[in-house]
């Protein structure tokens, strides 16, 4: 399916593009009307989640599948779950005892329950599933077909653009924890080829995160 140059360069441009529309789409949210009251009342980054971002990188893998058949949901095994879930577990008390407060955190402690709820729901189930089809699948996927120090650099790449476009964040500190997250999460669907374990892993992190804030 990749095996000259022109298909290979067409699919990795997929994929980015892919990528782009979905970062892209997030800017749209500020085009609905009341979205000011949204933004004030605590809701944007719950209602972007969930009406923009979530829907969008479904139907951007739908789209992509339909041409390529390389992007799986996958089984989830729990033999291959107990060393990544370890990983993340030591990483998260690593940046726990390091990481400096974050503003949006901060300020997410102040809101309402009914916020916190809405918050924790988009953090814990929408960001997972919509991240995991976007950068541990498609941007990853961008790099198939160009040889082992491709995948390589798919797993550096996607890590850094992963830790980037988290710009809620702006200790160093969250960023190197962003960047191994990411690089831990390609590893697993590498291993794994599915997109399950990956998105497993990254909700039971987020949900460990909301309940350490909340709690």
């Amino acid at each position: 399916m990749m095996k000259d140059s022109s298909t290979r360069m067409m699919h990795s441009a997929v994929c980015l593009i892919a990528f782009a529309i979905w970062f892209f789409s997030s800017w749209f949210i500020w085009l609905i009307p009341g979205m000011m009251s949204l933004y004030r009342s605590g809701l944007a980054m719950s209602f972007m989640h969930a009406v923009i971002l979530l829907p969008v990188s479904l139907l951007l893998w739908k789209g992509y599948s339909s041409r390529y058949p390389l992007l799986y949901l996958g089984k989830f095994s729990l033999r291959d779950f107990i060393a990544p879930f370890l990983a993340l577990t030591t990483l998260m008390v690593i940046y726990g005892h390091f990481s400096e407060p974050e503003t949006w955190t901060e300020t997410l402690v102040t809101q309402t329950l009914f916020v916190k709820w809405m918050t924790a729901i988009s953090v814990c189930i929408c960001a997972p599933i919509s991240e995991e089809i976007i950068f541990r699948g498609l941007v990853l996927n961008s790099s198939i077909g160009w040889g082992k120090a491709a995948k390589f650099l798919g797993i550096v790449g996607t890590s850094l653009l992963f830790s980037a476009i988290h710009a809620q964040y702006h200790s160093m500190i969250s960023f190197i924890y962003l960047f191994v997250f990411s690089a831990i999460l390609c590893v697993v669907r590498i291993n794994n080829r599915g997109l399950i374990m990956p998105m497993a892993l990254h909700a039971l992190n987020n949900s460990w995160a909301m309940l350490a804030l909340f709690l």
